[in-house]
């Protein structure tokens, strides 16, 4: 089994600002709010699940994974609520630019990858992977 994980740094930033952000709402709801209020509770729940979402990085959901496994390519990208898995004979050829990375399959189906918000070398990394894993 080969394996490539990338974690996307920019969206990370993003989401652990938005926690703590979250957790600064929180402490100020805690100072200002009525303890006796149902309202208080409801907020400093909500808050307090949405901070945890944001600091876990939405639990792991950020993290990318290029999996070839027994002739089978498993992606799981960061803009995928589920894994995509493809059989490496049916994949046709592989394009790329700054953007995207485009694997077509002779069905005619095309599975795009972003990569725009990657650096270089984790760019460079993926279409590495897909050429040595796919042989194209």
């Amino acid at each position: 089994m080969r394996q490539l994980v990338l974690r996307n740094t920019t969206y990370e930033k993003i989401y652990r600002a938005l926690g703590i952000v979250c957790l600064v709402m929180v402490i100020a709801i805690v100072i200002t709010g009525d303890r006796n209020e149902w309202a208080f509770w409801l907020q400093l729940i909500v808050l307090l699940l949405l901070a945890l979402v944001f600091l876990s990085l939405n639990f792991g959901t950020l993290v990318n994974r290029l999996t070839a496994e027994a002739g089978k390519l498993t992606i799981s990208w960061y803009n995928r609520p589920a894994r995509v898995t493809v059989s490496i004979e049916d994949i046709q050829e592989i394009q790329t630019d700054e953007s995207f990375v485009r694997i077509v399959l002779r069905t005619g189906r095309i599975i795009r990858l972003p990569t725009g918000m990657l650096e270089f070398d984790e760019k460079r990394a993926v279409r590495k992977f897909l050429k040595e894993a796919t042989g194209l």
